[in-house]
């Protein structure tokens, strides 16, 4: 089963504004949906989700979007941890630290990361899906 994982903005917008998906992160959502792959959430995912809710002028209800995360049983969250925060080091492409950890963590995992995000992107560090 192929395990993909997400950063906050694709995470959002898979419940917000689905049409500002990529064409490939819209199938594999749709993959993650029918049971036929696994999404791993970053619990610092959800951390930045939980601030840009509360601090930016977009209307998201966080329990809608969480209770849309539980109800699939292929979506878990994932901790950080110390192997995970020593590898940041390694990760100097990246210039965002949180970036850093969603990249960290899906390396830790072999996922392949759902994400827009440029500076991600152009790494290579990990396989992006868009």
């Amino acid at each position: 089963m192929a395990i993909y994982m997400t950063d906050t903005h694709s995470l959002l917008w898979l419940f917000m504004y689905p049409q500002r998906l990529g064409e490939q992160a819209r199938n594999t959502f749709d993959e993650i949906g029918r049971g036929e792959a696994k999404l791993l959430i970053p619990v610092i995912v959800l951390a930045e989700l939980i601030f840009t809710i509360e601090n930016k002028p977009i209307r998201a209800d966080l329990d809608d979007i969480l209770e849309g995360i539980y109800a699939n049983s292929n979506i878990e969250f994932v901790e950080f941890d110390l192997h995970s925060a020593l590898k940041l080091r390694e990760l100097k492409q990246i210039p965002e630290m949180h970036d850093r950890m969603i990249v960290a963590s899906a390396l830790k995992y072999n996922a392949s990361l759902i994400t827009l995000d440029e500076s991600i992107t152009k790494s290579k560090l990990v396989k992006v899906v868009w």
